[in-house]
């Protein structure tokens, strides 16, 4: 029996319904946890505070998916922090139940288990996806239904299955940019597997980005119209006009992204590998571990050709998430045919160790010194208040304090440092909160908004308001300057 041949062990359904007590019961705990510690909002929840204002086909620089989903939640719920925390922990449940059920469809239910709960080893997916990220966690969802409906699709070919990937397929291309890495490595992996390659050269197969195409098309196109806003990220990659180097920062900031990543999980597969080491069932032809091996290291390959080429200079781990995310269960369906009972036994202990562990540092992390959940962000409206007439006038701010802000007046006019602030504020008098130096100055500020180098904005009044801290002696500064705004040419 193969690796790529499905097996049914007496106690699958066992493990199949551990593992979903197992998940869920995490991911509500962790729910419960961000509710009951509250304090401010981070800045990708505060985000969603100022960038949910209802249904529309793109908001900024982010993919409108996480956005939408979390509109129609606060609809449900109230723009709450609960509604906040019920969004981000029911992704990742929805990622491993979807890795798990990819997986099942070639492996036994244990080795399936095995290798999605190996994703917790990934710091990015255990710690960073709970403490701070929320495209990111969509970015994870929409992998992990690619990935099922994928595997579904090699399987069998049924034409519900191809279905299921162009769906997945379309909500991935509105989820985050980097998701389009998940699908491509997927195929150029599946050529390199004699039977998954008879299923992926199909007709049949063209259904999925057709599919896709279909539910892609009216939000690429304000894309396409709203270049400005769509793209205001793009000047993190850092893209150097200059012909590449021999080696370019990106590719070393690529290698310590990845090695962030994955160092992990490969101390823990090699630790239970030496530990546990059992003569494996031969395998005559590659599976499912060979085909997410393969297409993560494609993709690596890939990402680096890429980045030097564009000499590109500024990597983040998050961004190289879904090779993490096709390397690690490929990996550990790998290994759970090469170690024994125990040391599988073993590796969930320490996944249950981790667990306890990511749940204590999140509650340190809310109230250590300095952090951003501890700042008291109540007596800001008040303060306020007093220096301009609101709620007539509208406030500027970043995304961490303009959501904290939203949060406490949701009638207030409060917008991000975006394009789409100039057009509808240009000669209005206007609120404009730095907080630290986020951003540097009202200059650099004004033209993340939209306004051109050199606009000219008069500053009518300026002060600092300090925030306190609810559990230490450390306050945020927050910088006010109220402006006349000009016009932006054009518009006059």
């Amino acid at each position: 029996m193969t690796e790529d041949t499905p097996r049914v062990p007496r106690r699958g359904w066992l493990a199949t319904l551990m593992f979903l007590l197992a998940i869920t019961a995490y991911f509500a705990a962790q729910t419960g946890l961000r509710v009951a510690l509250g304090g401010a909002l981070e800045t990708d929840e505060a985000e969603m505070m100022v960038m949910t204002p209802g249904l529309r086909l793109g908001y900024g620089p982010q993919l409108p998916l996480y956005n939408w989903v979390q509109w129609g939640v606060f609809e449900l719920f109230g723009r709450s922090l609960f509604a906040l925390s019920l969004v981000k922990n029911g992704l990742l449940w929805l990622s491993y139940l979807f890795v798990f059920l990819g997986l099942r469809l070639w492996v036994p239910a244990g080795a399936a288990v095995f290798g999605a709960l190996a994703l917790f080893f990934v710091p990015d997916i255990a710690w960073e996806a709970e403490r701070a990220t929320t495209h990111s966690n969509m970015l994870l969802a929409t992998s992990g239904l690619t990935l099922a409906a994928f595997l579904w699709a090699l399987r069998g070919g049924a034409l519900a299955a191809w279905l299921l990937l162009g769906l997945a397929m379309g909500l991935g291309g509105l989820a985050k940019y980097n998701y389009w890495l998940v699908p491509a490595g997927l195929a150029l992996s599946a050529l390199t597997v004699v039977q998954m390659r008879a299923q992926l050269v199909r007709w049949r197969a063209l259904l999925a980005p057709l599919v896709a195409l279909a539910m892609l098309a009216a939000p690429y196109n304000w894309m396409v119209q709203n270049p400005d806003l769509a793209f205001a990220s793009l000047h993190k990659l850092q893209l150097n006009e200059a012909p590449a180097g021999v080696s370019p920062e990106g590719l070393t900031l690529m290698a310590q992204g990845a090695g962030l990543l994955l160092a992990l999980p490969l101390i823990v597969a090699g630790l239970l590998f030496w530990l546990g080491r059992r003569k494996p069932v031969p395998v005559p032809r590659p599976g499912v571990a060979a085909l997410l091996v393969r297409a993560a290291l494609i993709l690596a390959l890939l990402v680096g050709a890429g980045v030097y080429t564009a000499d590109i200079g500024h990597i983040t781990p998050r961004w190289l998430l879904p090779v993490a995310f096709l390397f690690v269960p490929g990996l550990f369906v790998w290994l759970h045919r090469r170690i024994g009972p125990r040391a599988v036994g073993r590796s969930y202990l320490a996944v249950a160790l981790l667990a306890v562990l990511v749940m204590g540092g999140l509650t340190y992390d809310r109230f250590k010194p300095g952090a951003r959940r501890d700042v008291d962000f109540t007596p800001l409206p008040g303060a306020l208040a007093e220096v301009a007439p609101l709620p007539d006038v509208p406030v500027v701010a970043e995304f961490y304090t303009a959501g904290n802000l939203k949060r406490l007046e949701p009638d207030w006019s409060v917008s991000p440092y975006l394009p789409f602030v100039a057009p509808g504020l240009g000669g209005q008098t206007a609120l404009f909160l730095l907080r630290d130096d986020v951003p540097s100055s009202l200059e650099v500020g004004m033209r993340l908004a939209g306004w051109p180098a050199g606009a000219g904005p008069e500053v009518r009044d300026e002060g600092v308001i300090r925030l306190p801290s609810a559990r230490s002696q450390e306050t945020l500064p927050i910088r006010w300057l109220l402006v006349e705004t000009p016009v932006p040419d054009g518009l006059e």
